[in-house]
């Protein structure tokens, strides 16, 4: 689907074909293959566009229609039920003096919701693409903060359980963190790229927004960090825990085996078939034997069950 979009000094507004702002949400390969001519663009420019796996960058691109074009591409993360790499969504943008086009995935919601939050606000491409990244970076940070309360919840959990549905939310939640984890570092040096243009920072000439964009980046990596030691500390007394149950139970399955073994040997010793043992000829021989092996079997649980093993 192609949408069309003017921005001016009255804000973010739809339009016909003639609006600056031009929106490929879902767009089929015709509807790409159709601007990619209409603008002389590369013909790859939207190849694995819409896939976690691209690659945030910030460059510019040569011999097409427009003027003074460059190609950003950052990743947003929806907010849906599904894997982390099916929510991490490339948002591209392709910026010009005349025009930007923006290229999303199907299912992508970012256009709506960054719409009716900053579309008053929005006022030059500049100014749409760094509230984009502000967005972006808003829905890191809340993310982020919802694995913290995972995390809580696995260290609490740690402590008192090893179950195999705790074990796998916490495998759930590394793999959510090192998406993160790279996707932060990829787009830091992106950012920093555009923050350095001062044709960018001179045309949006609006310090506090770009201090608090680079103030929610910063936030959001020292958080990815944090929580990546975080689970691994988690993940270090999960192990600890089902160190320890197996210790406790091969302690206990030693103990018992022992224990089986006493009256075993000495029930063995008295079937031989040899002549010389005591009670062989006596009726009440049988008796002995139960007898000694209930209070050597005893004599071992005792002495087992109060012996230190931590000396």
């Amino acid at each position: 689907m192609i949408k069309h979009y003017s921005i001016s000094q009255e804000g973010i507004k739809k339009s016909d074909s003639s609006g600056n702002w031009l929106i490929l949400h879902g767009a089929t390969k015709e509807e790409q293959d159709q601007v990619v001519k209409e603008y002389d663009l590369p013909e790859d420019i939207f190849l694995g566009a819409t896939e976690a796996e691209e690659v945030a960058r910030f460059e510019p691109l040569y011999e097409t229609k427009l003027k003074n074009v460059f190609l950003l591409i950052i990743l947003n993360l929806e907010k849906y039920e599904d894997k982390i790499e099916n929510r991490l969504e490339p948002v591209l943008f392709i910026i010009s003096d005349e025009l930007i086009i923006t290229n999303l995935a199907e299912r992508s919601t970012f256009i709506e919701r960054f719409i009716k939050r900053f579309g008053e606000k929005v006022r030059n491409f500049d100014e749409l693409v760094a509230y984009s990244i502000f967005k972006v970076y808003t829905h890191y940070t809340k993310e982020l903060q919802e694995i913290k309360v995972v995390i809580d919840e696995l260290d609490e959990s740690a402590r008192k359980t090893t179950k195999t549905q705790e074990l796998v939310r916490l495998s759930d939640t590394q793999r959510a963190v090192v998406y993160l984890d790279h996707t932060l570092k990829g787009q830091k040096k992106v950012l920093g790229t555009l923050w350095d243009r001062d044709s960018f920072t001179d045309e949006l000439n609006d310090p506090h927004l770009v201090f608090n964009i680079q103030q929610r980046q910063e936030q959001a990596e020292k958080l990815i960090n944090l929580y990546r030691d975080l689970l691994e500390t988690v993940g270090g007394l999960f192990n600890d825990m089902m160190n320890n149950n197996l210790n406790q139970l091969l302690k206990y399955l030693d103990s018992a085996a022992l224990v089986i073994s006493i009256p075993a040997l000495i029930s063995g010793i008295w079937g031989m078939n040899t002549g010389g043992l005591p009670g062989k000829e006596q009726g009440t021989g049988f008796l002995w034997v139960i007898g000694l092996s209930v209070v050597a079997t005893a004599i071992t649980i005792i002495h087992l069950k109060r012996k230190d093993y931590t000396k």
